[in-house]
């Protein structure tokens, strides 16, 4: 019988112990952090919704981004060397806020309600495609749900397509590199794909174990503080931006933002007064970030 690893007496409990507990100057950053969001969400939740269906579903999109962002914080205050995990929460914050600008950046708010349609089809598909599979498989019964829920989109959907002024037609949401081009932040899209390299585990993300190649490798865990410094910013930015346009349509007051990025800034400068031991990674500019309309 194999050994209970798990449940021996002398077991150390690695898996619960911090690799690097977290410096003072990180959990500054993530307080204040929790800050901002918390500021963000009392002025969205302040405005009832109104009757464009765009704005209601940023706000709902809103929720998944914050509660990502939530995560790596709770990672960050838990454990250094959880930056790499950390980096997929960081990337779905950033693809979440680019959605909500995408979406809703048109003045035109009949341009922003096509938009969302495009977002309604998308979902409509999903249901389509989990029904087909699920019908596929005989061991699953669960294929006539999906097929309902997409039907019924389907007819909402046409609804509501129907009843746009002459002129507007349906947007298919166009792909996360699109999207950010179609927002003048093209340059952003590395941000993207660093983080992909975390959630799909390639050799960069890899990297955070593993240094050098062949005989030369040595495996460990090798994050440091400085692997917080990018997530971080990128976290902020994306709630920063995507927040401002989101009140905007929903006809919200806007945070103090520019009183929140001093708050970030100084926290940021103090964090990387620590970093006198590694290299530190520059973080992405504010003004690279997806702008306000």
């Amino acid at each position: 019988m194999a050994d209970d690893v798990i449940n021996t007496v002398d077991q150390k409990d690695y898996w619960r112990q911090a690799v690097r507990p977290p410096g003072a100057e990180l959990l500054q950053l993530t307080n204040t952090l929790d800050q901002c969001i918390a500021s963000f969400l009392q002025v969205r939740d302040s405005v009832p919704f109104g009757h464009w269906e765009a704005p209601a579903e940023g706000k709902a999109l809103s929720h998944l981004m914050v509660r990502n962002l939530q995560a790596a914080l709770v990672m960050a205050r838990a454990d250094e060397g959880l930056a790499g995990a950390a980096w997929a929460s960081t990337r779905v914050v950033f693809e979440h806020a680019v959605r909500i600008i995408w979406l809703l950046y048109p003045n035109d708010p009949f341009e922003r309600e096509c938009r969302w349609l495009g977002f309604l089809k998308d979902t409509e598909r999903f249901h389509k495609l989990v029904a087909e599979a699920m019908e596929n498989d005989p061991t699953s019964s669960g294929g006539p749900i999906h097929r309902d829920r997409a039907n019924k989109m389907r007819t909402f959907r046409e609804g509501v397509t129907a009843k746009l002024p002459t002129g507007y037609a349906p947007q298919r949401p166009p792909s996360f590199e699109q999207m950010l081009q179609s927002v003048d932040s093209a340059e952003m899209y590395r941000f993207y794909r660093e983080g992909s390299q975390y959630v799909h585990g390639s050799m960069w993300g890899t990297a955070l174990y593993r240094t050098n190649l062949g005989n030369d490798a040595e495996f460990g865990d090798f994050t440091h503080t400085v692997h917080w410094v990018l997530p971080l910013r990128l976290c902020w930015l994306s709630l920063r931006n995507a927040g401002r346009i989101l009140l905007d349509r929903l006809q919200a007051p806007q945070c103090d933002w520019e009183q929140l990025g001093h708050a970030v800034d100084h926290d940021f400068q103090k964090l990387a007064e620590t970093l006198t031991d590694a290299a530190v990674v520059p973080p992405p500019s504010t003004e690279a970030a997806p702008p306000h309309p």
